[in-house]
């Protein structure tokens, strides 16, 4: 239904945020004072090891996500904002800025309090945006979590965060119920779960909250002109990643890192992908890489809201659904992993009709080959190809592959703001241009930290700021950068991190087995997939027992699809830490 702009200028009225963030769509111009993080003083100091980006700084606007985001709802309220490609349910820009709004209040009237922990279990769906925006205005921090993941998985991270909400689906709701029920018994506190609609008309779960009451229109929203507001600078979400080693931990991501590292791509207009909407365009991005991971999340959702793009949202990749889907939006920009690089550019039905609209295709989350790159530009021959580098603890990017470069060896040049350095492993000193070290990140879009866990944060960041990666790779005398290896730990299958000490603490439980190592393994349409090393306490040990106690405590992608192999012992070093590299030496040439 088509919205006057008589009808939302009054529902918003009271509150709609006086400055405005842009004079016009191409010409943007901050709110307030930019700043920086004090990243600039590197200048008068650089050697000639650090590495820039060619093009100038960006201006940070001092405004929240929310702010930020809704700008467009003046310029084009009825442009959808996001539409689900597999039963047609969406929101315009204005539908959400309301519907954001109003659950935003009725968080606020269970009790919420500023800084309080909402979880959002949800796949790809049209009531993402206003899940996250709306508990950002109440001014709740989200935690993003994976829907598949098992009533175990959930649990330990609800727990971990201190999560006081949930929001899922009806699909997910058996899991997210499990894990709650978990936690409350151990907590004794109360965790009530908000039920968006799902994929199937399966209705509301018994005890479960309708999010669908939670966004009418007549709600009341006047106790939102007294609550306390989230400052650019407080935490905005709270991705788990697994860093360089150890357990997935949260990532404290600030409304400023999530607005620069945006900001980034889309105050270059060299790096755009997504273009500004305008009276006559508006770009079709096909949202099927899961917005709970930061790569959906910034580079896909907010940045192309931020441009006013219409986004169609898929739950899951299902190759006939997301190619009619793209057809039938007529999808101008394809955000990819590798894996769906490689079903696009050799399946056999997908043709050439189906690029007729598309202008970009975009991959991270892992390396992508040169020869599957060039399978798709084969039936689109007028797409540009754009690969990035980055992490969630970069907001998540780094880096981005110039346009017409198809050079897919390369991960591109630094972002606006943003420094990267080499350095050797064993001695921290920066290493010249062609000399493999650790990759070293420093801009405003990196995280403030590790949640509850300085240690692992100071491991991480060291006392100049610079954020050790834990990728291995070097640069060229055209400031490219090039990622060789993994020095951490953590596992890559699919696009998803897996971390090895996630699963091996769990392998450990198994009275059978005395110790063990898991490792990534290389695998053609995965990129990785872990191998368990065992040293058995039993020898009637198999590998399919082992497999089968694996099989329903953890998600399908963290399987032991690389296999399971019985060893004499495992090689650690004299403090005991695992030395997977020799591991792989030993048993993986």
């Amino acid at each position: 239904m088509e919205v006057t702009m008589h009808t939302w200028r009054s529902l918003l009225l009271g509150c709609r945020v006086a400055r405005r963030l842009y004079t016009t769509v191409t010409s943007r111009r901050p709110l307030a004072p930019a700043r920086n993080n004090g990243v600039r003083s590197l200048s008068s100091t650089l050697d000639q090891t650090i590495v820039t980006s060619p093009y100038p700084d960006i201006t940070i606007p001092d405004v929240t996500l929310v702010d930020f985001i809704w700008d467009m709802v003046d310029k084009f309220p009825n442009y959808t904002a996001l539409v689900c490609g597999v039963t047609g349910r969406g929101y315009t820009y204005v539908e959400s800025r309301i519907a954001a709004r109003c659950f935003a209040a009725s968080l606020r009237r269970m009790g919420f309090e500023t800084g309080d922990v909402l979880a959002v279990a949800l796949y790809n769906c049209p009531e993402f945006h206003l899940v996250l925006l709306g508990a950002m205005e109440a001014g709740m921090v989200v935690t993003t979590v994976n829907p598949e993941y098992t009533p175990g998985e959930v649990g330990r991270q609800l727990f971990d965060s201190g999560t006081k909400c949930v929001v899922t689906t009806p699909e997910s709701y058996p899991s997210v119920s499990k894990a709650v029920s978990d936690i409350e018994l151990a907590a004794h506190r109360k965790i009530p779960i908000i039920v968006t609609p799902g994929i199937a008309n399966t209705g509301l779960p018994a005890g479960a909250i309708d999010f669908q009451e939670m966004i009418q229109k007549d709600i009341d929203t006047s106790i939102l002109s007294g609550t306390e507001r989230s400052s650019p600078n407080n935490v905005a979400v709270l991705p788990y990643s697994s860093g360089t080693t150890g357990l997935p931990k949260g990532v404290r991501l600030s409304h400023r890192n999530i607005i620069t590292n945006c900001l980034q791509m889309c105050q270059t207009p060299p790096l755009w992908i997504v273009r500004p909407a305008t009276s006559e365009m508006q770009d079709v991005v096909l949202g099927v890489l899961p917005f709970f991971h930061v790569y959906g999340l910034t580079s896909i959702l907010i940045s192309s809201l931020y441009f006013g793009a219409k986004i169609v949202t898929l739950p899951q990749f299902k190759p006939d659904v997301y190619l009619s889907t793209l057809v039938k939006y007529k999808a101008t920009v394809l955000y990819m992993v590798p894996p769906l690089i490689q079903f696009l550019g050799a399946h056999p039905k997908v043709m050439s009709n189906h690029f007729e609209t598309v202008r970009f295709v975009t991959s991270g989350a892992g390396p992508i080959g040169q020869s599957d790159a060039q399978r798709v530009l084969d039936k689109g021959s007028h797409i540009h190809f754009i690969q990035g580098y980055g992490l969630t603890e970069t907001s998540p990017l780094v880096s981005v592959l110039q346009r017409g470069n198809i050079n897919l060896n390369s991960s591109g040049i630094p972002v606006p703001n943003t420094y990267v350095k080499v350095v050797n492993t064993d001695t921290g000193v920066n290493v010249g241009q062609g000399v493999v070290g650790e990759l070293c990140v420093k801009g405003p879009q990196v995280m403030l930290g590790y949640h509850n866990n300085p240690s692992a944060t100071a491991a991480t960041i060291d006392s100049d700021g610079w954020l050790h990666t834990g990728d291995m790779g070097y640069y060229d005398k055209h400031s490219h950068l090039f990622v060789v290896d993994r020095l951490k730990e953590l596992i890559k299958v699919k696009g998803f991190q897996v971390a090895p000490a996630e699963l091996e603490e769990i392998l450990r439980r198994h009275p059978a087995v005395g110790d063990v190592a898991v490792i990534g393994l290389p695998h053609e349409k995965s990129g990785e997939v872990p191998k368990a090393f065992i040293v058995p306490k039993d020898s009637k040990l198999t590998a399919d027992e082992v497999k089968n106690f694996m099989a329903d405590k953890v998600s399908e992608y963290k399987r032991l699809e690389g296999g399971v192999q019985f060893v004499p012992s495992i090689p650690k070093n004299s403090a005991g830490k695992i030395l997977r590299r020799k591991l792989k030496e030993m048993y993986c040439k």
